[in-house]
């Protein structure tokens, strides 16, 4: 009899986050009692770049942990396979990549982007329009990276 499904298929974005205080103790609880981090479900805070929590009961997950490494003093890095994530405007996408951008202006993480200017070089804040969402901004290099 063949068998069907059997686990993940298809091409997958994965980046590497860092937790949120209450998920960094969480972790450190974890491995305290010799229990699993690879494979527990995330959702992104954008609260700060590349920042992810452990998502409330009922939620829709973003993602799930792939890999880990660091200790609870210096912090932990995960390798989370991203799978969805939620834009300003409460639209729900599935992630196919990160395009790094030049801003100019104000910009906000989870903020949309739209072209500024006639040079066609920077992004600016999309406001209720707009495309993608904001996962990291670089104040030194005017850059963000955008969710698309």
């Amino acid at each position: 009899m063949r068998t069907y499904g059997g686990g993940d298929r298809g091409h997958f974005l994965e980046i590497a986050c860092v937790p949120d205080a209450t998920f960094k103790a969480e972790i450190t609880a974890l491995l305290a009692a010799n229990t699993k981090v690879v494979g527990k479900l995330v959702s992104l805070t954008f609260a700060n770049n590349y920042e992810v929590t452990s998502p409330a009961s009922g939620a829709i997950p973003d993602g799930e942990i792939m890999t880990y490494e660091g200790d609870s003093i210096q912090g932990y890095v995960l390798g989370v396979r991203l799978f969805h994530y939620v834009d300003v405007n409460a639209g729900h996408h599935t992630p196919v990549c990160i395009k790094t951008l030049t801003y100019s202006g104000s910009v906000a993480l989870q903020k949309s982007v739209v072209i500024t200017g006639t040079t066609y070089i920077a992004v600016v804040d999309g406001s209720t329009g707009g495309w993608g969402a904001i996962i990291s901004i670089d104040t030194t290099n005017s850059t963000v990276d955008v969710l698309c």
